[in-house]
């Protein structure tokens, strides 16, 4: 009986203690290293939306007249290039969860409601990315 508690003693407290530090390891990279977006901004504070445009479309230079439209609205365009594959439809792809910056692209652009995508992504510093697709003669930059 004393034998087997002291088994106990002898694999209880490593595996615990094993645990703890994983524990805590897995603390510290949530909370600091890679910490959560928050989806929730103060409307009411000044900001600039940050945005990529790809063109999806495979029309010359679609992304660049597109990047000036929205700059001329007061969007911070950081990028303009081409995407990997054509889309059929335009979309607003949500990288931070700020569904008023999204919607404020969105309408920016004459898209649907339904054109906006979720696409969460913390390591990306853009509000969103407008991608431009085959159906770009629709988007209000070139009605």
């Amino acid at each position: 009986m004393i034998r087997l508690r002291r088994l106990v003693r002898w694999v209880a407290v490593p595996v615990l203690s094993g645990a703890i530090v994983v524990l805590g390891a897995s603390f510290v990279w949530r909370m600091f290293v890679r910490p959560p977006v928050e989806p929730i901004l103060d409307p009411e504070t000044e900001r600039v939306i940050q945005v990529r445009v790809l063109n999806a479309a495979g029309v010359p230079e679609l992304a660049r007249r597109v990047q000036q439209f929205l700059r001329r609205r007061g969007f911070d365009v950081v990028e303009a290039t081409t995407a990997r594959q054509l889309e059929e439809r335009s979309y607003v792809a949500d990288h931070l969860g700020d569904s008023l910056a999204v919607a404020q692209v969105q309408y920016a652009l004459g898209l649907p409601p339904d054109a906006i995508q979720r696409n969460i992504d913390s390591d990306l510093v853009l509000h969103c990315s407008v991608v431009v697709g085959k159906d770009w003669q629709s988007l209000r930059p070139f009605r």
